[in-house]
């Protein structure tokens, strides 16, 4: 799920749409923090104003009575959500830690009207346990020692502000849905672009969808101009290699003839011997500029079966091959291609390693082919420089078993344009490991069936385990 949410969040939609979330909510929430704070300051001040004056009112109209008719003045004085009464003794006591806010609201009505300064001002705050409501309770000293009391039906600094809450969540969440699904229109030409981009050159011609924004539809437009330069460059090529082969090879195969009607043995198996390294070289070379331009489509592969031909070849041309892997592994991916770039790393490998162990498993939804020779392998600066074109070691320089430096270019060429990869390591118990990986992409896109608890599948040729 992390990874997943890593992936999301890592694309252009996902990160704008990320922003644009982030961003309503901390609006939404400055607003309504705004709209709270502005509409308790003006509902406080009202409050306020209110209580200031029926206090006054009510401490005027009970001096004006004897202390016989001022609870009932005190009754006809109080309103359903402020009640006035007297006592003749002080009845609140001081509130603690909510003193502190409490002085303040004092100070507040005292601000309203000076003479309350001098009336003993006391507040406290009474919680209904029943219906969660707070009321505020007070008491002020009389002139003649007595006091009246007074009960707010609600407190101040308690605004209700739920349906504005609720509205202004809801047209965020409104806003915050259109802006997801802008920015998905917006995102869903690039992320097909993207697709389309990751298939051209895989040996067929992808049609770029021209749509979208206008940068999108230049992209995919200029796409398609180049994809049809280089495919007319590649026809041209495809022409001239095919005229290239047959030119080398005829005057190869008249130096042959020749050769046989030489007398001297030793100069004819010279002869013989530079003759068949020039077609190998002449071969190699085609082959290593024809991948380019190879038609081969993808198709649903058994890898495993492929990779077993191939250790069988191996087997029963006489070399020491083991191979370990599961009953079947698919992928998507060009079978001649796939199969020539695996033989060339086996050929390698038998050649100069004297023998080899051929392991097949899957890692993290791609499938890794480990070819471990048995040579003493390579010096650590070579391990990328022998992919380069031509590239030849010392110790593999010479008639026997020299190539012309082919093997491992092409190799790595079929294998990137499968989307894999091929890296040499020098293993920790001597000998050169060639790994492969390829992805396990199924026909529509999603990654097919685990196949690693596949049991292990030991070659029954020959000479393997």
């Amino acid at each position: 799920m992390t990874r997943r949410l890593r992936r999301v969040l890592g694309t252009i939609e996902g990160m704008t749409s990320l922003i644009l979330l982030v961003t309503i909510v901390l609006v939404q929430v400055s607003a309504l923090a705004i709209y709270r704070g502005s509409a308790i300051a003006a509902d406080d001040d009202a409050f306020a104003a209110r209580t200031a004056a029926q206090l006054v009112l009510a401490r005027d109209a009970l001096m004006r009575r004897p202390n016989a008719e001022r609870e009932g003045e005190a009754r006809a004085l109080s309103k359903p959500h402020f009640e006035i009464g007297w006592s003749e003794a002080p009845s609140l006591q001081s509130q603690g830690a909510a003193g502190q806010l409490l002085w303040t609201w004092v100070r507040r009505l005292v601000a309203f009207d000076a003479s309350l300064a001098q009336t003993e001002l006391r507040l406290s705050l009474f919680r209904h346990d029943a219906d969660g409501i707070t009321d505020l309770h007070g008491e002020m000293r009389l002139p003649d020692g007595s006091f009246l009391t007074f009960q707010s039906a609600h407190t101040p600094d308690l605004v209700r502000v739920g349906y504005w809450a609720m509205l202004s969540t809801l047209m965020a969440l409104a806003v915050g849905v259109a802006s997801i699904l802008v920015v998905h229109r917006i995102a869903s030409p690039l992320r097909n672009l993207a697709k389309a981009t990751d298939r051209i050159g895989r040996g067929v011609p992808v049609t770029v969808a021209e749509s979208g924004p206008d940068e999108t539809r230049r992209i995919g437009a200029a796409l398609n101009a180049m994809q049809n330069r280089v495919q007319r460059v590649l026809t041209e090529r495809t022409q001239a290699l095919g005229a290239v082969s047959h030119d080398l090879r005829t005057p190869i195969t008249r130096m042959r003839l020749r050769t046989e009607a030489l007398a001297d043995p030793d100069d004819r198996q010279a002869m013989t011997q530079d003759l068949a390294e020039m077609e190998a070289m002449v071969a190699s070379t085609l082959s290593y500029l024809r991948d380019e331009v190879d038609p081969e489509r993808p198709r649903l592969v058994d890898i495993v079966a492929l990779v077993l031909t191939l250790t069988d070849a191996a087997v029963d041309a006489g070399h020491e091959v083991e191979f370990e892997g599961p009953r079947r592994a698919q992928i998507l991916a060009r079978p001649v291609a796939v199969k020539r770039a695996i033989s060339n790393l086996l050929d390698n490998a038998v050649k100069y390693g004297g023998g080899c162990r051929v392991r097949l498993h899957e890692d993290d939804g791609t499938i890794v082919i480990e070819i471990s020779d048995r040579g003493p392998g390579i010096p650590p600066d070579a391990l990328e420089r022998v992919f380069g074109a031509f590239e030849r070691l010392d110790v593999s320089r010479n008639r026997g078993s020299g190539g012309v430096g082919l093997g491992l270019t092409i190799a790595r060429k079929l294998v990137e344009t499968e989307g894999g990869s091929i890296v040499l390591l020098n293993g920790p118990e001597g000998g050169l490991v060639a790994r492969t990986t390829l992805p396990r992409p199924s026909q529509d896109g999603s990654m097919p069936e685990r196949t690693s608890e596949s049991p292990t599948v030991p070659c029954a040729r020959r000479g393997t385990v």
